[in-house]
């Protein structure tokens, strides 16, 4: 378990994070929605990709976590700033974190759900059992096209 330390540095920046894209304890949103004047809207990269997750979860869990992991690799390379390196020990572990992040924001945004049912769903542990299947079949896929190049 991480230190208190690390624990309370997380949940600030999920706070901020949240605050940031506007999202906390709204009901969903549309593809086109700015919030007006509540706030920020909501990132263009963020709803497109919510939107996918969607319509994939539509299909089956895998499916929206395959889209996840897919889509949040380009955002990534777009947006190196959302990997949050101070509370992790590599680039892997933000990259874990900021899809946990994503998953919360996800749910909260498609379900309305508020912030600790969202946790909760997370922590679920049939979904994290999903989430490493859907992993390992995002390596795979990444490995795929290397191992017929050579």
């Amino acid at each position: 378990m991480a230190s208190l330390n690390k624990q309370q540095k997380r949940a600030k920046r999920a706070k901020i994070k949240a605050k940031q894209i506007n999202i906390h304890g709204r009901k969903p949103a549309t593809l086109d929605d700015d919030l007006g004047d509540i706030g920020e809207p909501i990132p263009e990269y963020t709803l497109a990709m919510f939107s996918k997750m969607r319509d994939a979860e539509a299909i089956s869990r895998n499916d929206m976590l395959l889209t996840l992991l897919s889509n949040l690799a380009g955002i990534i390379s777009d947006h190196p700033e959302l990997l949050d390196m101070e509370n992790a020990d590599n680039e892997a572990m933000a990259a874990t974190h900021l899809a946990a992040d994503m998953l919360i924001d996800y749910r909260m945004w498609a379900d309305g759900m508020d912030r600790d049912a969202a946790q909760a769903w997370l922590t679920d542990p049939q979904f994290i059992t999903d989430f490493g299947d859907a992993l390992d079949s995002y390596r795979q896929s990444l490995d795929a096209p290397e191992e017929k190049a050579e």
